[in-house]
């Protein structure tokens, strides 16, 4: 049964500063997988977690004076070059992945990760018109770009980024991800 965000929200709400054994991988996907089970989120290939949105972790770290930071960016969805070409920000997929998130920091210790106090953003919501307006802008710059060149490049968008993913410098996959400076202005890093 699929569940919506304000239900997994409440039962996520317990498992915050609580530690959890998760041993160091590569697979960096691991901690979203033991959340999805912590909380109930069957694996499936569905385009969202939820009935209502998406459930979206990322690592942080302690700087050498103590300030919590993010320490890598967010993946949204893989990139469809055919559907750049023909979807606009409203009609994409990346915006029905990102129009309603759980957003859940982490910190890791050693084979320990512990979940941070979650935020739900809705970028439909009045609080977030800001917010909405720059992720379309930079989803239509990067389709812009696309059109005009056939070439995507990491370094368009404020908040909205594409670049390759997988392994290796000689990825030609690529995926959409929130910079670093989305989960700065607006997730608080609080347990």
């Amino acid at each position: 049964m699929t569940q919506t965000i304000a239900e997994i929200h409440a039962k996520l709400l317990p498992l915050v500063s609580k530690e959890f054994e998760l041993p160091v991988t590569t697979n960096k996907g691991l901690p979203g997988i033991l959340l999805e089970d912590l909380l109930g989120i069957p694996h499936t290939p569905n385009c969202l977690d939820c009935l209502d949105g998406e459930l979206k972790l990322f690592p942080v770290k302690a700087l050498k004076n103590g300030t919590l930071v993010p320490k890598e960016t967010i993946a949204i969805t893989m990139l469809s070059t055919d559907e750049l070409l023909t979807h606009d920000f409203k009609s994409s997929r990346v915006c029905k992945k990102i129009s309603r998130m759980l957003i859940v920091p982490y910190c890791r210790n050693g084979d320990t990760i512990t979940f941070m106090n979650p935020k739900i953003i809705d970028i439909t919501f009045g609080e977030f018109d800001d917010l909405y307006n720059i992720l379309e802008n930079d989803y239509n710059e990067i389709r812009k770009m696309y059109i005009e060149t056939g070439v995507l490049s990491s370094r368009s968008g404020t908040l909205l980024q594409n670049r390759t993913k997988g392994s290796g410098h000689g990825s030609t996959t690529r995926a959409f991800y929130m910079r670093q400076i989305f989960m700065k202005k607006y997730i608080p890093l609080c347990f």
